[in-house]
This record gives C-alpha cells, sequence and structure tokens, in this order.
C-alpha cells in the first residue's frame, strides 16, 4: 500500500499509530488531534490556523513516533490535499422579522464571541431562549424587545461593524417610544376628577371598571395595585403611593394609617408581631379609633390569647366591638401570619399592613410582604430593607 503523503492524510494514520500503540500526548495535543481526526474523517476543510496547529502537533510527536510511523521526510514541504476554508471575518448588524417575532441578527468572528457574551448577553441578563445560534446561516439572534438596543449599537459602532439601516430604523424607532414613553407606558391618570388607566388590555379596564369606586384616592391605589402607576408629581399620601414602584411604605402613626385606610375601597389586612405587646398595641388601636371618630365595628381581630393565660384580653375584644363577622369588617387583625380562610373566601385585600419592623413572620405572611402592592409600616421609628427603600408617607 502507498505510503500517505498530504499531511490530511499523514496525520489521519498518526492518530491512528499514537492511539493503537498507547503512546502518551498531552491532555491539550491530544484534545485538539481528537477534534482534528475527526474533522478530517468527515472531509471538513481546515482553516490555516488549523492546518499550523496540525503541522505543530506532528513536528513535536514525529521522533516519538517515528519507531512505528516515519513521516519526518513529509513535514520539509508539506503538502495539502484541500485549500483552506477561509474564515469570514466580517462585522454585521441588522434587524429582520420571523412572523411576529422581531430579531437583532448578527454576524461576527468566532474571537469576539466572548467578549459579545459578557457585554451583551451576561450584561443584560435575559433567557436562553431570547438569544438563538441559527446554524445554517451561522449567525446570532437575539430578540429584539428582550434586549436595550442603544448597549447593542455601542458594541457594534466601536468594534467597527457594519451597521444596516434596518437596525438603524429599528433603533430611531425605540428612540423615539423612550422619549414619549410617558405615553406608551402603562399609566393611570386623573381627568375632570377620575381615575383612568393608559395603554391598558380590554381585560385590565374591565377589571378596573368593575371595581372602581370613582372615588379618586381609592381609584388610584385600585390601579397601582394592578401595575398602572400614576406619572404626575404626587400632592398628597394616594398619589405618593400611586407614583411609587416599590411596595413599601412608612407611616408614622395610627391616625395617618387609618386616614390612608379609610381612603381606599377594600379590606385592610393588618398583621402584628407576636408577642404580648400585640394586645398593648390594639388597646392602643382602640384608643386612637374612639378618639379620631372612627367606627370600631370595621375591625375584627381575627386572633385570640389563650383563655388560661389571659382571659381578660378575650373578654376585652367582644367586649369593645372588635368581634363580630369577618365579612362585615373593613381591617381584619392576625398576630405574625393570616388564616388560611382569607385565601378561600374573596377577599380583596387592598393594603398589608404591620406594626413590626423587623418581620420575624411565616412564609406565608413573609410572602405577602414581598409581593403585595401596598405594603404599610406603622411605627415611630422608620424600618431599614437592605434590598430597596421604604418611602415615607
Amino acid at each position: 500500500m502507498k505510503e500517505p503523503f498530504y499531511i490530511e492524510d499523514i496525520f489521519l494514520k498518526f492518530f491512528d499509530t499514537m492511539s493503537t500503540n498507547r503512546i502518551f500526548m498531552q491532555p491539550n495535543d491530544r484534545s485538539a488531534a481528537v477534534s482534528f481526526y475527526t474533522s478530517l474523517n468527515s472531509n471538513a476543510q481546515l482553516t490555516e490556523n488549523q492546518a499550523k496547529y496540525i503541522l505543530r502537533i506532528l513536528t513535536k510527536y514525529r521522533n516519538t513516533c517515528q519507531p512505528y510511523y516515519d513521516f519526518i521526510v513529509h513535514l520539509e514541504q508539506p503538502l495539502w490535499k484541500n485549500s483552506f476554508r477561509i474564515i469570514d471575518q466580517s462585522k454585521k448588524v441588522w434587524v429582520e422579522q420571523d412572523g411576529k417575532e422581531i430579531w437583532m441578527c448578527f454576524r461576527f468572528p468566532f474571537q469576539l464571541k466572548e467578549e459579545f457574551d459578557r457585554e451583551i448577553i451576561s450584561q443584560q441578563g435575559w433567557a436562553s431562549q431570547s438569544s438563538q445560534w441559527d446554524r445554517e446561516r451561522k449567525i446570532r439572534k437575539l430578540k429584539f424587545y428582550d434586549y436595550n438596543s442603544m448597549p447593542v449599537f455601542d458594541f457594534c459602532k466601536e468594534r467597527d461593524f457594519e451597521i444596516d439601516e434596518s437596525f438603524m430604523e429599528a433603533l430611531s424607532n425605540v428612540e423615539e417610544i423612550w422619549q414619549n414613553q410617558k405615553f406608551h407606558q402603562r399609566r393611570s391618570v386623573i381627568e375632570n376628577n377620575q381615575v383612568f388607566l393608559r395603554n391598558a388590555p380590554e381585560d385590565a379596564l374591565d377589571y378596573f371598571n368593575s371595581h372602581k369606586s370613582n372615588k379618586v384616592s381609592a381609584d388610584l391605589i385600585l390601579a397601582k395595585n394592578m401595575g398602572y402607576i400614576y406619572n404626575e408629581k404626587p400632592n398628597n399620601v394616594f398619589e405618593k403611593i400611586a407614583s411609587n414602584k416599590g411596595n413599601r411604605f412608612f407611616a408614622r402613626d395610627i391616625e395617618q394609617f387609618l386616614q390612608l385606610s379609610y381612603g381606599v375601597e377594600g379590606k385592610i389586612l393588618l398583621i402584628l408581631e407576636r408577642s404580648e405587646r400585640a394586645e398593648d398595641w390594639i388597646r392602643h388601636l382602640a384608643f386612637e379609633i374612639e378618639k379620631l371618630g372612627y367606627d370600631r365595628t370595621d375591625f375584627r381581630v381575627c386572633f385570640r390569647s389563650s383563655n388560661k393565660e389571659n382571659p381578660d384580653f378575650n373578654k376585652w375584644v367582644n367586649q369593645s366591638g372588635f368581634g363580630g363577622k369577618i365579612q362585615d369588617a373593613k381591617f381584619l387583625i392576625f398576630q405574625q401570619k393570616p388564616a388560611k380562610w382569607l385565601f378561600k373566601d374573596v377577599n380583596d385585600v387592598i393594603i398589608v399592613a404591620t406594626n413590626e419592623l423587623l418581620p420575624g413572620m411565616n412564609s406565608t405572611a413573609r410572602a405577602m410582604f414581598n409581593n403585595h402592592p401596598c405594603v404599610v409600616f406603622i411605627g415611630e421609628y422608620k424600618p431599614v430593607k437592605d434590598k430597596e427603600d421604604i418611602v415615607e408617607l
């Protein structure tokens, strides 16, 4: 059988010889050799850099392999069977539409991949389905509305990409929306002393219209709880809550809390700290209700003390008008955690409140505090929260 003289064939025989005789190769070299062997067996074209790497491996192990296969003479003037594959070094970005989806499309050399992933993909942190690799066309695709197109533009401009007119046109449209975002965002507005939703789908409008009270303060909070933020300068506590995207607010005393609560429609869920101080706080609440002229029958204490330890408190609750049917009450007061029935019945909780500065509550209460759109802390001192500001009313 005629000895091979093309480098591609020499490398295939070299690798088979090394493997058959279990001749050691350094891990990096062996990993690369396996890849080249697979490519050459499938008749794939090599790039010029890959060809240079193959020659380095053959040169490095020529003496080790010589007792089994001597190819040294062919390395002096290497002959290649196939021409080298030319790598597309072009860099281009454009926008195209595929059905309902709009994509930013990129073509760039492999050496930019790590930088692109770090500065565009990782920084903006979207899920993998927002970024796709089109194997046939060999392009990267990003869902246009899942990424901030301005950093993408800066990235491409700094690296001399060819920026297609389709990308610039899409970018121009985004900038126009950004400049006029007040008119495109979901929001609530006050017109003719009524609250309206803007840019809301039909089902949201139906819900809002069926639940609104035509009372501005109440409807602003309802809209905020639905995710429609009031984006004008606030002039009172209701507008302050409605204009804030966060969900944590602080009332310095019971009077301010009650004024807020009676300005909205729906139930108020009040979760107290678990200690004997909770009973003292409720007695103080009763005093404030009386002093400010509110109705005690609007309040329900939904927990009781042990009759063995403190029978007087349970008797006081009933005598003070804090007992009765739940459905007739505006304020539902719990200790540490709400009861399960609160989630089974139809109870429209518009505000969740607490007197505890550092809530040590169970998972249900914590979930409500993290996820409810309007949470109010009541107390002399403003609580401290690491992740987000608590807005003082």
